[in-house]
């Protein structure tokens, strides 16, 4: 059963479920199965900052349906994943594709030789923080590179309802048992990057519908009503509007789309 808790030394939440190991993942994808459609928008997003040919890594890559789309698109794409398991399905399920089995701290690419990077709920995964990522996005990256970075964010409304003691506290001065993710603030992320010699261009909140259904108990029926089936012409267009009003307040996730400094 997950549990969400609040650390006010860290400004962060802490989800505790399960460590996030290569077994854990092997095993959750082992039970999806197939990998799912491979989704175009992460492919029109790129598209939109990199022109095609572009060299595109997903660090994290999962089952690689995400470095299929982007591939797809007319980029150079390679997906790496510490998970052995799941790269080795990924393989199999798209032959041909370039997935490797590597450490997102340790990159085996070359300085520069890279003109983008997608991560995609992969920094929350470690409780010694997301340094060594960072680090290596921009070793990797060319100057003028761009940086695709997702995930959970402790948006305003999670800290809104933090501060007013809507969930349980506690200091976490060691990483505790089942640690699974953090849910990270704009500032500290923004730091972050900016300590590793990227300039932040665009930030947006996405999937609030997911924070909603987690977050918001007391209305559970009215949100399971909106998001939970497709419905009819008019619930389709309301839930559309109703998403894009609220992902800047309560996204479940933060999308940051960062350059690298230096000349290109």
């Amino acid at each position: 059963m997950k549990k969400i808790v609040y650390s006010p030394s860290m400004d962060r939440l802490v989800y505790l479920h399960e460590n996030a190991t290569p077994e854990f993942w092997d095993a959750l994808w082992e039970r999806e199965g197939a990998a799912p459609e491979a989704d175009p928008s992460f492919a029109r997003l790129t598209r939109r900052y990199l022109p095609a040919g572009s060299r595109v890594l997903e660090g994290g890559c999962g089952r690689a349906d995400k470095v299929k789309a982007i591939s797809d698109a007319g980029f150079k794409a390679v997906g790496i994943d510490f998970a052995e398991r799941t790269v080795a399905q990924a393989r199999n399920t798209y032959p041909g594709l370039d997935v490797r089995k590597g450490d997102v701290r340790a990159l085996e690419f070359a300085d520069g030789s890279i003109d983008g990077y997608w991560s995609i709920g992969v920094i929350e995964h470690f409780w010694s923080g997301y340094d060594e990522i960072l680090a290596e996005c921009a070793r990797v990256l060319r100057p003028g590179g761009v940086l695709f970075l997702t995930a959970p964010w402790f948006s305003p409304y999670r800290r809104s309802k933090a501060r007013r003691g809507g969930y349980p506290s506690a200091p976490f001065a060691d990483e505790p048992a089942g640690f699974y993710q953090f849910a990270l603030g704009r500032e500290e992320v923004t730091r972050k990057l900016r300590d590793h010699g990227f300039e932040v261009q665009r930030w947006s909140g996405v999937a609030c519908e997911l924070s909603m259904l987690e977050d918001m108990t007391r209305f559970q029926a009215a949100f399971k009503w909106l998001f939970l089936s497709r419905g009819n012409l008019f619930k389709r267009v309301l839930r559309r509007s109703f998403i894009e009003a609220m992902n800047g307040y309560c996204g479940h996730s933060f999308m940051a789309i960062a350059r690298r400094g230096g000349a290109s």
